[in-house]
């Protein structure tokens, strides 16, 4: 990934830097990948990144990470995303062709969710956060995340059942 962080100076500068380097930066990976997850392509994924660092960095020198440096840079993630264009229908997602493997199938059963159940279900099942922890990012009550985790569930194994029961999917009524 080409992203680059460029991080203002504040205070005492390089004993900041060096702290942000080291309990933030190193988490650059994971953020993208999550970008990855929530947007529709590598450069939305950047620039997405690009923006939650930006906040990330704006914030790091005075709101010191409570609850984990991990979920307060997820906090920034999902706040860059939800103030984004794509979110408000800017970018449109790809039309999925016939899947022809169950991990298309799920990947396009992925990108069919509703954004934010999407989100929900990457910080819970991919980041393995807790349902407490992807409330307090999302800014709703425990129950709906739990509610969009089942929805996800349910849909992803719906597509997959269906995939699965065609001709011709390598498993269903031929074997």
């Amino acid at each position: 990934m080409s992203t680059m962080v460029v991080r203002p100076s504040y205070g005492d500068a390089p004993s900041e830097d060096r702290r942000f380097e080291r309990d933030v930066l190193v988490h650059l990976d994971r953020v993208y990948a999550g970008a990855r997850w929530m947007t529709s392509g590598q450069a939305a994924a950047e620039e997405l990144v690009g923006r939650t660092f930006e906040r990330a960095v704006r914030d790091f020198h005075w709101a010191r990470p409570a609850g984990g440096v991990v979920p307060w840079l997820y906090g920034h993630l999902v706040g860059a995303w939800f103030d984004s264009q794509e979110l408000r229908g800017g970018a449109p997602r790809s039309v999925p062709s016939a899947p022809t493997s169950p991990d298309e199938v799920i990947r396009d059963a992925k990108d069919a969710l509703a954004p934010i159940v999407r989100v929900t279900l990457y910080l819970v099942e991919v980041e393995n956060l807790s349902v407490d922890e992807v409330a307090r990012i999302t800014e709703v009550p425990p129950g709906i995340v739990e509610s969009r985790v089942r929805r996800a569930h349910r849909r992803l194994a719906d597509q997959l059942k269906s995939w699965l029961d065609q001709p011709g999917s390598g498993r269903g009524s031929e074997v």
